[in-house]
């Protein structure tokens, strides 16, 4: 994983390409999406996200966008069980771009996810257990760009994605971990 973050640094700072680059930093919070019928039953849990971003502009409408993604632990409880889910990864998403105005647009997004998710269930004890996986994301967000007191260009975004499915080993029947964002972003 530390090679892709070394990969998506070269790139974003690399003097090779002739658009837009830039990195960013989004903060939000992630939750789990499932069908829940019990009572007494929190199965909607959800915990504090971020992402790490950089991405390349090579029309003005398309961006391929890196990013790193943590989900934080995401938990489920029933009277006589919590699960756990820790989930990070990297998402590799092509961005595009629809401008409403000459600095305000939307966007939507669609990749993959390379993720790792530890997941912990305690009843009586606990049981702990890992899976990697890939899996299909997309998300969709408005972005305002401005120019700041330095000169240099910045963006302002609030953003929808869904990334990663959980597995049985969250909830029986899985869930999926949708997550909301609110970052800014450098353009280069």
């Amino acid at each position: 994983m530390s090679r892709i973050i070394i990969l998506l640094m070269f790139f974003v700072c690399s003097n090779v390409f002739a658009g837009d680059k830039y990195l960013g930093f989004s903060l939000g919070y992630a939750g789990a999406d499932q069908e829940c019928d019990y009572v007494d039953y929190d199965c909607d849990g959800d915990d504090v996200s971020f992402k790490v971003y950089g991405g390349y502009f090579f029309t003005s409408n398309f961006a391929l966008e890196i990013a790193y993604q943590d989900t934080g632990n995401i938990k489920d409880r029933n009277p006589s069980l919590t699960t756990t889910a820790e989930s990070e990864g990297i998402n590799v998403s092509l961005l595009g771009l629809m401008p409403l105005a000459e600095d305000f647009g939307l966007y939507a997004k669609m990749g993959s996810i390379m993720s790792s998710t530890d997941y912990t269930r305690t009843t009586t004890v606990t049981e702990t257990s890992s899976e990697d996986d890939n899996n299909f994301t997309f998300g969709a967000g408005v972005l305002w760009e401005f120019e700041g007191a330095d000169e240099k260009r910045y963006q302002l975004r609030l953003e929808i994605e869904k990334l990663q499915e959980l597995n049985d080993q969250f909830i029986s029947g899985g869930a999926s971990i949708t997550a909301w964002y609110f970052g800014g972003t450098l353009l280069f």
